[in-house]
C-alpha cells in the first residue's frame, strides 16, 4: 500500500512538473484555469485512491488462508495423490476474491510501476507457490492407491485429544480449548449426504473442506433496504447467522439484510456456553453492541487481517443464567469483536464474517451511519418472519479428481 501511494504521488508529481515547452530557453507557459482544474482532479482523485479504493482490494491470500493452503496440501497427498497435484488443486482452490473493475486498474498501474524496480521489490499480490508441508509424508510409490474417500453421512470424524480437564463450576478460567475437542459439528453447517470433502487440522481442530471451501457455507444473499432507511439497529441470530434489521418502523422491522458464519469448527453458530467461553473459537456472545466512537472509523482497514473490517464492541451481556461464573468471566474477557468478508476457505475468528457483496453492504450500512448499533441474539426474534437459512450443500469436488 505504501509503494502504491508512492508511486501514484510521483505520477501526480511528475505530471505538474512537465515543462510548457521542450525547449529551455524558452519561458514557460502559464497554465490555464482547465488544465490546473484537471490536474487537480487527478491529485485529488490519486490521494483518496489508497484509502477507499484500494482498501477494497484484497490482492493477497489472508494467514488463515495460507493455512489451510498448506494442509490441504497434506491432506490431498495422504489421499494418495501426488505432490505436484496436491499443489496445483490447493493453490487453485484457495485464492483471493476476484478483483472488481476498479481493484484491476490498480493493479495494473502497480505491476506498470514495479516492473520498472529490481526483481527483489516483488508486489505483494505476485502469485507464489506454496510451500510443501513440513510433515506431509512423501507420495507412495508405484500405483496410485485407492483414495481413502470420506463421505458426509460415513465414520464420524477424528478428533484432537483433550488438552485437560472441563470447565470448573468456580469462577476459575477456562482452560483454552477445553471440551471443545470433544463437540461435534451441529448437523446443519456439516457436509451433507453424498459430498466428498477432505479433513484439515487448523489450529488444533478438525475441519471438513470439499473443493477447498468450507461445508454448508452461505449463498451470498444481499437484500437492500428502502435507500431512506435509517437509525436503525443492525440484528443476528448465532443460532441462523441471520442478519436483519431492528426498527420501529413495520415496513422494515425484522427484514432479512444477508447471512454471516460466527465462530468456527464445531463451535460455528452453535450457542453453547462452552463455545461463548471460548476465545477466537466460539461465536460473539449475546448482547448489545455498539461501533466505534469515531465515525470515521466505524470500517477502518486491519493491517493484520489485510482487509477493511467493522469493530463492535460489546457494552451489554444477555443471557447470563445459561452462563456459570467461569463462563461469564471467560466471555467477558475475550475483547472487541469484527465484522469482516468472509474469503474462501476460511470461517470466522468468533467475528461476524460475510460474503462479499453481504459484507459489502452492511459496511456501507455502517460507514453511511444508518446502523446505530448491533443487537446479538441466541433465538430468532422474528421467527414469524425468518426463513431458513440458505446454505450452499452441493459440491463438485471429487476426490477421484485426485488420480486423474
Amino acid at each position: 500500500m505504501i509503494l502504491l501511494k508512492k508511486t501514484l504521488l510521483a505520477f501526480v508529481a511528475g505530471l505538474l512538473c512537465l515543462p510548457g515547452s521542450a525547449s529551455a530557453q524558452q519561458p514557460p507557459k502559464k497554465p490555464d484555469a482547465g488544465s490546473a482544474a484537471a490536474a487537480g482532479n487527478i491529485a485529488d482523485f490519486f490521494s483518496k485512491m489508497g484509502d477507499q479504493i484500494f482498501e477494497d482490494c484484497i490482492y493477497e491470500l489472508s494467514a488463515e488462508q495460507l493455512e489451510v493452503q498448506h494442509a490441504l496440501i497434506g491432506a490431498y497427498i495422504r489421499q494418495g495423490a501426488s505432490s505436484a497435484l496436491a499443489r496445483k488443486l490447493a493453490v487453485k482452490q484457495i485464492r483471493p476474491p476476484k478483483l472488481s473493475a476498479e481493484c484491476e486498474k490498480v493493479r495494473g498501474m502497480q505491476q506498470k510501476s514495479a516492473a520498472k524496480q529490481p526483481a527483489a521489490d516483488a508486489l505483494p499480490w505476485d502469485p507464489k507457490p506454496a510451500p510443501p508441508p513440513a510433515a506431509v509424508p512423501a507420495p507412495p510409490a508405484g500405483p496410485p492407491k485407492k483414495p481413502a474417500v470420506e463421505m458426509a453421512a460415513k465414520a464420524p470424524e477424528p478428533t484432537a485429544p483433550s488438552p485437560g480437564p472441563g470447565p470448573a463450576a468456580s469462577g476459575a478460567p477456562l482452560a483454552p480449548g477445553a471440551v471443545l475437542t470433544q463437540k461435534q459439528v451441529l448437523p446443519q453447517w456439516d457436509c451433507a449426504p453424498g459430498v466428498d470433502y477432505v479433513t484439515i487440522t487448523h489450529k488444533g481442530y478438525p475441519r471438513k473442506l470439499t473443493g477447498g471451501e468450507i461445508c454448508n457455507p452461505f449463498e451470498d444473499v444481499v437484500r437492500e433496504l428502502p435507500a431512506t432507511a435509517s437509525g436503525f439497529r443492525l440484528g443476528y441470530t448465532i443460532r441462523t447467522g441471520r442478519v436483519f434489521v431492528i426498527s420501529d418502523d413495520p415496513k422494515i422491522g425484522g427484514k432479512t439484510i444477508a447471512w454471516a458464519i460466527s465462530g468456527r469448527e464445531a463451535c460455528r453458530n452453535n450457542p453453547d456456553p462452552d463455545c461463548f467461553a471460548a476465545r477466537a473459537i466460539g461465536p460473539l456472545p449475546p448482547g448489545e453492541y455498539t461501533f466505534a466512537s469515531d465515525k470515521g472509523q466505524r470500517v477502518s482497514w486491519g493491517p493484520k487481517t489485510k482487509r477493511a473490517v467493522a469493530g463492535i464492541y460489546l457494552t451489554k451481556l444477555w443471557n447470563r443464567e445459561r452462563f456459570s461464573p467461569a463462563q461469564t468471566n471467560a466471555i467477558l474477557a475475550r475483547g472487541n469483536i469484527a465484522i469482516h468478508v468472509r474469503l474462501k476457505g476460511e470461517m470466522s475468528e468468533a467475528c461476524l464474517g460475510l460474503e462479499p457483496k453481504g459484507w459489502a453492504y452492511v459496511a456501507s450500512l455502517i460507514k453511511d451511519q444508518r446502523a446505530t448499533g448491533v443487537n446479538v441474539y441466541i433465538e430468532e426474534p422474528y421467527p414469524q418472519i425468518a426463513e431458513n437459512p440458505p446454505v450452499v450443500v452441493a459440491s463438485t469436488f471429487s476426490l477421484t479428481s485426485l488420480f486423474k
